[in-house]
């Protein structure tokens, strides 16, 4: 496990998972940014592949429910390039935190240029806090498919939750993610109403 020590700081957490190559990892940070811009990032299919680690493309493929989108990574040597549909909803609990889950699904031709991963699981989960602040935790478990060498397997869990997380610090403060309501929001991603923002939430932090 990583720890830091400022506020907007990036913890990691990694665990070995029985039958899986790659360990299961976790990563959490707070950003100066609502939670609508945390979803308005996380909504923009295309631009993924400026932080989710590895990726080198991503898009919503013509035929398939709104709600997929293809993603391709990135291989490193020997192992190939590797690719997988999936399938993201989101919804909201009581207390407001917003739960964005992921999931691998089927539904694309296999590519002869990809590995296509097995099993991709990722839950983002979203806490709007007072100030415009965002607390953002997320857990990954993955099978990249294929053969998987130990070297690769290791820097996949240790690299990819802190890859991730200060590509979305990066990524964040962008004029297109800073809405102020709902509206511009993807209603396909959702189940259930739109997401509600706890009082205090949109209001400037406190000197």
């Amino acid at each position: 496990m990583e720890r830091a020590e400022a506020r907007d700081g990036i913890r990691t957490w990694s665990r070995a998972v029985p039958g899986l190559a790659v360990k299961q990892f976790r990563g959490e940070t707070e950003v100066p940014h609502s939670v609508l811009a945390v979803l308005a990032l996380l909504a923009d299919v295309p631009g993924m592949k400026h932080w989710v680690f590895q990726c080198d493309g991503a898009m919503q493929p013509t035929g398939l429910p709104p709600d997929r989108m293809y993603l391709t990574f990135k291989g490193l040597w020997p192992a190939s390039p590797r690719d997988v549909l999936l399938r993201t909803r989101i919804t909201q609990t009581a207390d407001s935190v917003v739960h964005v889950v992921t999931q691998a699904t089927e539904g694309m031709p296999v590519s002869d240029k990809h590995v296509r991963m097995p099993m991709l699981n990722n839950a983002f989960k979203l806490t709007p806090l007072p100030g415009e602040w965002t607390r953002i935790e997320f857990q990954t478990q993955v099978d990249l498919g294929g053969q998987v060498p130990t070297w690769l397997a290791n820097l996949v869990s240790t690299r990819a939750p802190l890859v991730t997380l200060q590509g979305i610090h990066a990524r964040l403060p962008q004029p297109a993610y800073q809405i102020r309501t709902t509206e511009p929001l993807p209603m396909h991603f959702y189940d259930g109403p739109k997401p509600f923002l706890p009082p205090g939430h949109l209001k400037p932090a406190s000197p």
